[in-house]
């Protein structure tokens, strides 16, 4: 067939390249001598060191795209550094980094990123560039700042950038960091990470941030203070830690608090099932605002836990709950052997459910239709492969949907699911890494 794509305007081209990877990117300059070059014009980089036979090929590669750009182009840099410590020469990236950094004070918007997958501690030398370049008038472009593993002595430099709009950090346990500071008048996405369990004390996280839309916590929550000063009024909460509880430092209930009292505005947001399990040790402030509310928890236990988090959100319309097996041979808790609270407030109720035995899921869906009056959708999702084929008894879904019927919903849908394969032998709930 004919070549169409090929008569393409090469801005428009170089447009179409600028969604692929640098190394698809690459691929296309074979297919003619019109394509040859037209990847090195988008104005992305992103590499990881295992795909050059080492690093000096890898350094030699990033001089030559920066060479062919010139230094009013490029507008995105990611590197991915696969460290070895008996084949690596990571201090030969410093030259390079450098050179992409002072870049940063030529341009209008610029997105930075540095990964280091091997570990905190790896890469030194990059870590001492990166604290020099980052500083300064170096930051007035900088729109976009992800750093992984990368460890920093200080963080002033997060309120040295004016646009500042996406910031990602994952820290490591070699960090100096005993402030957190974020100011910056622009920030609207802020993930925070710890992939590591240590026990850090006295360490603070501050936010002043009022255009922020979006915050994430991930992995471990070792923090003494955590305070939001300023935010947006649309702030979106996702939390998915594990407290570090350090009883002989701080007690249990403070370090819990003093994280959720920062939410008590917040009307969307995200929690996994491992945080709720602290939340139903330690029971957490009201959060009268909270209107939307996406939730994981373990099936076996969420008898126990759903009062807790209903009790804690007086003024919930929109419920979510994805309900796990967190092991194949856990008991469930009976419904009828707890008591549940009246929930006035909620209109919508969306759960996502393996299928078990004593049937939990649709006795959580019967309390919903019965005790919430202002309730008008649910939406069941139903896995029956997730627990062992489990299958209900005949009959029993035929009641419920006719139960529904007298509850007057205008919306009430039972659909099947079918389960992500699960790479852990018995369990069925894998968390993705969102970093």
């Amino acid at each position: 067939g004919e070549d169409r794509i090929s008569f393409l305007p090469e801005p428009l081209l170089c447009h179409i390249l600028s969604f692929l990877t640098t190394e698809q990117a690459v691929w296309t300059s074979v297919l003619s001598s019109r394509w040859r070059y037209l990847w090195k014009w988008v104005p992305r980089l992103e590499l990881n060191t295992l795909d050059f036979t080492n690093d000096q090929v890898c350094v030699d590669f990033i001089h030559e795209f920066l060479a062919f750009q010139g230094e009013h182009y490029l507008r995105e840099f990611k590197l991915t550094i696969d460290y070895d410590g008996f084949k690596s020469k990571v201090y030969l990236y410093k030259p390079c980094l450098g050179r992409v950094l002072d870049m940063m004070r030529k341009l209008e918007r610029f997105q930075f990123q540095v990964e280091n997958k091997f570990g905190p501690g790896a890469i030194d030398d990059i870590d001492d560039v990166i604290r020099t370049r980052l500083t300064l008038s170096a930051c007035e472009a900088l729109v976009c700042l992800k750093l992984h593993h990368v460890s920093l002595d200080e963080l002033a430099l997060i309120s040295c950038s004016p646009v500042l709009e996406d910031l990602k950090i994952c820290l490591s346990k070699d960090d100096s960091v005993v402030a957190l500071r974020v100011r910056s008048p622009s920030l609207k996405s802020f993930v925070l990470r710890r992939a590591e369990p240590f026990y850090a004390r006295g360490r603070s996280v501050v936010i002043d941030a009022p255009k922020l839309e979006y915050l994430s916590l991930l992995d471990y929550y070792h923090f003494k203070r955590f305070e939001i000063i300023s935010k947006a009024e649309s702030l979106k909460v996702d939390i998915d830690v594990e407290f570090e509880l350090m009883s002989d430092y701080l007690s249990e209930t403070k370090i819990i608090c003093n994280l959720v009292k920062n939410f008590s505005g917040v009307k969307d947001m995200t929690i996994s099932w491992k945080t709720l399990e602290f939340i139903y040790i330690y029971p957490i402030p009201k959060l009268h605002d909270l209107t939307r509310l996406r939730a994981a928890m373990c099936l076996n236990a969420s008898p126990k836990l759903l009062p807790i988090v209903l009790e804690s959100c007086p003024n919930l319309k929109h419920l979510k709950l994805e309900l796990v097996i967190d092991s194949p041979y856990a008991v469930s808790t009976r419904l009828s052997t707890v008591r549940l609270p009246l929930v006035s407030s909620l209109e919508s109720v969306e759960m996502e459910t393996p299928v078990t035995e004593i049937a939990t899921e649709l006795s959580l869906a019967r309390y919903f239709m019965k005790n919430s009056k202002k309730l008008k959708k649910l939406v069941l999702r139903l896995n029956n492969e997730s627990t062992g084929d489990h299958q209900h008894k005949r009959g029993v879904l035929e009641r419920l949907v006719k139960y529904s019927r007298r509850c007057k919903l205008s919306q009430f849908e039972v659909l099947p699911v079918v389960p992500t394969p699960s790479p852990w032998p018995g369990y069925v709930y894998v968390k993705s890494n969102r970093f």
